[in-house]
This record gives C-alpha cells, sequence and structure tokens, in this order.
C-alpha cells in the first residue's frame, strides 16, 4: 500500500519543468546574454537552472546585463490541479504513519449553522462544540462534553442589518421555516453561550465490533457493504462514503483502519476536487464536492475539507440557498469541524467548567 499511495502523494506537488521547457528557458537566456555585453565571468550554469524554473513558473529572472528578462509561463508545463482520487490517497499515505496508541481516544468538534434569522434580513451563525474520551481500560472512565457555543451574525453585513433590526439577543423560528436553512419549525436560538455538560458518551462502544472493523481497502469495503446490505449501486456509493466519513471522524480505530477508510472513498464516484479552501474554522484543505440525499427527500451539495499533508479530515459541510425578505439569495448551511482525533496519554480534565475550543 506505501508504495502506490507515496507515489501518489507526489502529485500533489508541483510538478518541475519539462526537458522542453528546460531547453526553451535556456535558449531565451542564451539569446537575451548574446546581445549584451557580459559582466560577469563566473560559469553560468546555476543560472540556467534558475532559467528553467522561472520559465515554468512565470516570473522575472535577474541576468549579467543588470536587464530583467521576462520570461512567461509555456503552458506545457502549467501544473495540474490534483483530482478527488489523488488527494484522498495522499491523506491515506499520511493518515497510515500517525501515532497509534494512547491511554485515550479523544475527538473534539465544533458543529454549527448558517441559518436565516426569522425576519429574514441576515444570517445567523450558531455553534456548539462536543468532546468524547473513551479507554479500553479496566475500570476507566469514558466521557463527553458539550456546550453551546452561542449564536451570532454570520458577517459584517450581516452585523449590520442585525443592529438595524434592533440587535436581538433571542429568535424564534416560525412554522414555516422553508428557505432558512437547517432549524426547525417553532426552534429557539439564543446569543448566551451555554454552561459545559458532562456525562457518559452519547453513544456506547462496542469494542469488540470495533476490533473487527478490518484494514485494507477491499477487506474493509467487503466489511462494509456486509453492513449496509441489499441496495441499489448508487445508494452503496452515497452509503459507503457516509460509512468512511464516521470511520475518519469518529471511531476508536487504528490509523491504518482509516487510511483504510480513505481508499474506499477513493475508489467511489461523485467526489469533485475544489481545491484550497478555509474551513469553517479558518483552516485550510482540500476541498472535496459530493451530493447527500436530504430526509425529505432533496439533495444538497456538501463538502469534505481534509489537510492531506496531515491525513486528518477538517470539516464536513452541507450548504443549500436561503432567501431574505428582499428576494436575495444567501448561503445556509450545517457543519461539523474536527479539531482534534486520534489516540492520547493526555488525561481528562473532568472537572473542568471550560471547553476546549481553538
Amino acid at each position: 500500500m506505501d508504495d502506490d499511495l507515496t507515489a501518489v502523494r507526489d502529485l500533489l506537488s508541483a510538478p518541475g519543468p519539462t526537458r522542453e521547457t528546460t531547453d526553451k528557458g535556456r535558449a531565451r537566456l542564451s539569446d537575451a546574454l548574446s546581445r549584451r555585453p557580459r559582466r560577469w565571468v563566473t560559469p553560468m550554469r546555476t543560472g540556467m537552472v534558475a532559467a528553467a524554473l522561472a520559465t515554468a513558473l512565470g516570473v522575472a529572472v535577474l541576468v549579467p546585463s543588470d536587464d530583467l528578462v521576462l520570461l512567461t509561463p509555456d503552458p506545457t508545463a502549467a501544473s495540474t490541479a490534483p483530482t478527488a482520487r489523488q488527494i484522498l490517497l495522499a491523506a491515506a499515505t499520511a493518515m497510515a504513519r500517525t501515532p497509534s496508541a494512547g491511554d485515550y481516544w479523544r475527538a473534539r468538534t465544533v458543529t454549527g449553522k448558517l441559518i436565516v434569522s426569522p425576519d429574514r434580513r441576515y444570517v445567523l451563525r450558531r455553534d456548539s462544540a462536543s468532546e468524547t474520551w473513551l479507554t479500553r481500560a479496566a475500570g476507566g472512565r469514558s466521557g463527553s462534553f458539550n456546550q453551546y457555543l452561542g449564536a451570532r451574525p454570520a458577517s459584517d453585513m450581516d452585523k449590520l442589518a442585525w443592529q438595524a433590526a434592533g440587535g436581538p439577543v433571542s429568535w424564534r423560528y416560525p412554522d414555516d421555516v422553508t428557505g432558512m436553512g437547517f432549524i426547525g419549525a417553532g426552534e429557539t436560538v439564543q446569543s448566551a453561550p451555554g454552561a459545559r455538560v458532562g456525562g457518559a458518551p452519547k453513544e456506547p462502544v462496542d469494542w469488540d465490533e470495533v476490533s473487527r472493523i478490518p484494514a485494507g481497502a477491499a477487506p474493509l469495503r467487503s466489511y462494509l457493504e456486509a453492513k449496509i446490505g441489499a441496495v441499489s449501486p448508487r445508494e452503496l456509493d452515497s452509503r459507503l462514503r457516509k460509512s468512511c466519513m464516521e470511520i475518519l471522524s469518529g471511531l476508536p480505530v487504528s490509523p491504518e483502519v482509516r487510511a483504510s477508510a480513505y481508499q474506499v472513498m477513493a475508489s467511489l464516484p461523485g467526489m469533485t476536487a475544489e481545491g484550497e479552501v478555509t474551513d469553517p474554522l479558518g483552516r485550510t484543505g482540500q476541498a472535496l464536492r459530493y451530493q447527500v440525499n436530504r430526509p425529505e427527500g432533496q439533495v444538497s451539495d456538501a463538502r469534505f475539507v481534509v489537510d492531506p499533508d496531515s491525513g486528518f479530515p477538517l470539516a464536513n459541510e452541507t450548504k443549500g440557498v436561503g432567501r431574505l425578505a428582499d428576494g436575495q439569495s444567501v448561503e445556509v448551511s450545517s457543519f461539523t469541524a474536527y479539531q482534534q482525533i486520534g489516540w492520547t496519554d493526555e488525561e481528562p480534565d473532568w472537572e473542568s467548567d471550560r471547553v476546549h475550543a481553538e
């Protein structure tokens, strides 16, 4: 696996100049030098290499005559953006090398929504945080913490509209929330954050079942298909993708299993690379777009953001279109951002009254 994935990982780096590009760069620089008296007598081998690199990058190079020779990019040397498959396989390579031991499995996430205000004049962002600590040690303590982080105008423009509306600190939604985003009818949203609440993990972990999840793309896919059962090919692809994302974002499995989840995702159709983006927590990663079927029968665009250098997922977002009172269309969304996932020897701060949010 490592040999294949290491080769794919290299595709995320910009390719070097081709032989044709190097020759063109040398010819152009030589022609420029032949038209001016040389003022340096040192060998120009290093300069030739720099010129060839500059040809690929489209930058200016200082030559011995003190003139600037502007070298335009060579279309044949343009870098090709990585595909979704290449990004996922690069992440698999990195993930397989992450630490695999620790006393606790720790997962910290921030979930949030962009929703239209009840008066349809601006967009709100509402966030919550959760933290889970799991241990297999006999007599060890597992637990989770949750905290509502509050709501606020989503942007500076939304803040101005919110101020013009009197700066409310509580919003109660009507029965008809069409076009308001991922919000329930009659739901109330508060601006103030809530208390940090601890308790048992939301879902008990079946450690025996977790240990049976196999590593390797083919064994993992077979295991997941058996769990999913008989469905249409399109539904199978969708459920396989969702299962792999659950493995990557929450299950206390080995790095090898998580790497295999990336490999299975890379084999599935329907994901498109969007390039570098900023996730809801302001981190930079590679975005992969796909579609999800919502319970009401609609199809929404979703975006999975990953850091291929570390292999860690950064966020998963589901997007939609909301509408303000003046008819303007705005983006609404629901997201989960992953702050920390993996094994650690750190001890949980069971008594702390604060939530770990970065």
